[in-house]
This record gives structure tokens, C-alpha cells and sequence, in this order.
């Protein structure tokens, strides 16, 4: 019964973080990436379905929208983007690494 009991209390004073992984195939799909930064999830976006301009056109959306609710967007790779509330704070375990 204390476990259970802790536990609940734990549950109370922290909300799990979610890292939500989305494989956009249209560009319509980005209004909800940005929906899930603001309910304070980290998405991570692979954008290997995309043709090159709507990819860089969810960039530049998504980018927008991290900039607005004081996030951070960082590369991964030549699809790969994650973009994470204000909470929390991307490292690529360099320095070199720019955001986007």
C-alpha cells in the first residue's frame, strides 16, 4: 500500500516527459507537431517521406514555431529534426552543433 502510495504521489508532482517521434507524409501533418510543442512534448521529426521543398517548408514552419514558444530545433541528420519545448534543452555533446 506505501508503494502504491508514493507512487501516486510522484505521479501528482511530475508530469512524464513525452518525446513524440512523428514520419510526416504531407505537409498538412506539421500543424500537429507544432500542436505537441505546445503541450510541452519533444518531436521528433523524419522527414524521409517529404519531398525536399515541403521538408524544408515544415522547417521553416516548425522553426517558426519553436522560436514563438522559446524552444529549440536541432539536426540530426539530412531528415532527421527534433524540436523540443522551452523545458528542455537539446545537446549534440559538441559545441559545434548549431540549431537550425
Amino acid at each position: 500500500m506505501e508503494t502504491q502510495q508514493t507512487a501516486e504521489m510522484f505521479a501528482s508532482q511530475y508530469s512524464p516527459l513525452e518525446i513524440v517521434l512523428l514520419k510526416p507524409e504531407r505537409i498538412e501533418e506539421m500543424e500537429h507537431a507544432v500542436q505537441l510543442l505546445q503541450r510541452h512534448s519533444t518531436v521528433v521529426v523524419d522527414m524521409a517521406l517529404l519531398d525536399d521543398s515541403n521538408a524544408q517548408r515544415f522547417i521553416d514552419f516548425l522553426s517558426g514555431a519553436v522560436w514563438s514558444l522559446d524552444g529549440s530545433i536541432q539536426r540530426v541528420s539530412d531528415e532527421v529534426i527534433v524540436a523540443a519545448p522551452m523545458a528542455i534543452r537539446l545537446s549534440s555533446g559538441s559545441e559545434a552543433e548549431p540549431e537550425i
